[in-house]
């Protein structure tokens, strides 16, 4: 029961005081951590490059009012690729984050506690499970990345954290010329250290060089729909497209094969494909979202005109659109290839 009224509150504890003056600050605005734009992620020293927030921070408050977590920032590219041994087993994406609205919230794994993780997972048995999840695809990365012990190491699988490593990598001499390819002053700058997060803005706009041939997932590569990592070779696919032209298509997002057949149709769209189809391709194989389709992709994969109700999901069209639009012969509904 409250004290009365005309009680006087006691002092705090010596304990009491050091406990409060180690605790992460109290603020008002705390659910969801989103990353703002202009602030560097604590790993990669990225920052948004299309004005948007860009990743999450380490922090949660508890229902007891208690501020945790490390604060630090991470970005959606480092939450995606950081190895376990580093980074931990627990992450997020940034469609599962929005969809949680204000109760969203992240932490690494060695800022929680037990009851942090029961109630992220939610429960103890999904925290088993999401554990032995990790733990099954942790020896499968480790022996496709130690597989060639004393050669040197393999560049990373993402094209766009390759070019930021890249950056990294590269000495005084060649951040500056970095910079002036690209039409970037450096008078600014007066240590490496400037130059290299002025590089790592230039890094995260410019299109990196992709890889020719088909995109498949690659293990230890985390899953948009249902986060977990890739445990085996060839278990999924990533939404991208070289075109003829040179232009990439997809938003270069990785989803396993079983996300691939069970996603809602409402959310995921209709386009789909299999691993055995995908393979037979060969070196021709692609694939998009259907929300991720441009003109003329739809006959390039399907091999036939684009229907009407794909071509109005797609530019949003009015109905007396259509009949006046270059837009493509109407042929019924979609062919799943899958």
């Amino acid at each position: 029961p409250a004290a009365p009224a005309s009680a006087a509150p006691s002092a705090p504890t010596p304990a009491a005081a050091a406990a409060e003056a180690s605790a992460p600050p109290r603020t008002k605005e705390l659910a969801p951590a989103w990353l703002p734009p202009d602030l560097a992620c604590s790993i990669c020293g990225s920052v948004s490059a299309n004005g948007e927030p860009h990743g999450v921070i380490c922090r949660r408050r508890r229902k007891n009012g208690v501020v945790a977590g490390c604060g630090k920032s991470v970005c959606w590219r480092c939450m995606e690729v950081r190895p376990r041994a580093e980074f931990g087993m627990v992450r997020t994406t940034k469609e599962e984050f929005e969809s949680l609205e204000d109760s969203a919230w992240w932490m690494h794994e060695v800022c929680m506690e037990v009851s942090d993780l029961r109630s992220y997972y939610g429960g103890e048995k999904e925290l088993a499970r999401a554990r032995a999840a990790a733990d099954a695809a942790e020896p499968v990365a480790a022996r496709a990345s130690g597989s060639n012990a004393g050669k040197a190491a393999a560049p990373p699988a993402d094209p766009a954290e390759a070019a930021r490593e890249k950056v990294r990598s590269m000495g005084v001499k060649e951040l500056k010329e970095y910079l002036q390819r690209h039409g970037k002053s450096h008078s600014e700058c007066v240590e490496k250290k400037d130059l290299v997060a002025k590089a790592l803005e230039v890094a995260n706009t410019v299109t990196p060089d992709l890889p020719a041939g088909p995109a498949w997932m690659a293990v230890g590569t985390i899953c948009r729909l249902c986060t977990k990592p890739n445990a085996k070779e060839q278990g999924g696919v990533i939404c991208r497209r070289i075109r003829a032209d040179g232009s990439v298509g997809g938003c270069g997002e990785a989803i396993c094969w079983r996300c691939m057949k069970r996603a809602p149709r409402e959310s995921f769209g209709q386009v789909r494909t299999t691993k055995d189809e995908f393979a037979s391709l060969e070196e021709e194989a692609w694939w998009m979202h259907e929300g991720c389709f441009a003109e003329g992709d739809y006959k390039d994969y399907f091999g036939e005109d684009e229907p009407e109700d794909f071509w109005r999901r797609r530019t949003g069209a009015k109905d007396e659109e259509w009949e006046d639009s270059a837009a493509p012969t109407k042929v019924g509904p979609i062919m799943q290839r899958c």
